[in-house]
């Protein structure tokens, strides 16, 4: 049986988890207090390359990211594997999106400035690679063996967390692409369309092996929810595959709207 905590605050771990979301916090912080000292601050912001809406997305996201790993979601989901399942959710889907949204290009720009660091990025991003790492490092850790030894082991489990996270915000880079302009995702209109149509059957497929199956695949989440709880947690995986879907919808809609342009 998995053992509780009092309250994850108190685990090592997530103690330095606390403090890396608090460094990126402060950094962000930094940067534009770096902008406004060198008095460009004004001007990118009547100049609509730096907005609020931004500042709230990345805002959002680290407390989103603080809750998914700090909050009584993360105690919940050592006995619930659907709440696990939302707690991934909220690591791949939800988080890196809004951060990366809320990075201005100016800041991306800078951050990136060297030529060695856009190139090294730039590789890790490419659409293949970054596409075949988030999907391999999602299967692979649902194989049954492999997940029931990050439940059981705290640095596997933190391990897990911070793959899902960091292959997340590559996988949305190009989509998103916070330099606006630096990253393109192929020389094709439809690219990002079908990038993430493209994504969604994966979710599908590891979802309905969740959802299908007649047996606990996972024992260390059998004493609570049990079967329910596994379906359960397959139907959540599908919402992924849905959220691929919608957002692929969004973007297709966006890059053919006839009064689009590409920033």
């Amino acid at each position: 049986m998995i053992a509780i905590h009092s309250h994850p605050l108190y685990e090592p771990l997530n103690q330095l988890a606390a403090l890396m979301i608090l460094s990126g916090g402060v950094l962000y912080a930094y940067a534009f207090y770096d902008l406004h000292q060198h008095g460009a601050l004004r001007s990118l912001w009547r100049r609509g390359l730096v907005r609020g809406y931004q500042i709230f997305l990345f805002l959002s996201g680290m407390a989103i990211l603080a809750a998914a790993l700090l909050s009584s979601l993360d105690q919940l989901a050592d006995v619930l594997f659907s709440a696990h399942m939302v707690q991934h959710i909220l690591l791949t889907m939800v988080v890196p999106p809004m951060l990366l949204f809320g990075v201005p290009s100016p800041i991306a720009r800078a951050v990136l400035s060297r030529k060695w660091l856009r190139q090294l990025l730039g590789w890790i991003t490419d659409p293949l690679i970054v596409f075949s790492l988030f999907f391999l490092n999602l299967y692979v850790w649902h194989i049954p063996d492999v997940y029931e030894f990050a439940l059981q082991n705290e640095l596997a489990h933190a391990l897990q967390h911070a793959l899902f996270f960091y292959t997340a915000l590559l996988f949305w880079w190009r989509i998103i692409d916070p330099t606006h302009g630096w990253f393109p995702l192929w020389d094709w209109p439809p690219a990002k369309w079908v990038y993430l149509l493209v994504a969604a059957p994966a979710s599908y497929i590891l979802g309905t092996w969740l959802w299908g199956s007649g047996r606990i695949i996972y024992p260390s989440y059998a004493l609570l929810g049990g079967l329910p709880d596994q379906r359960l947690g397959g139907a959540i995986m599908w919402v992924q595959g849905w959220m691929f879907l919608m957002i692929s919808m969004v973007v297709f809609f966006r890059a053919y709207h006839p009064e689009h342009e590409q920033v």
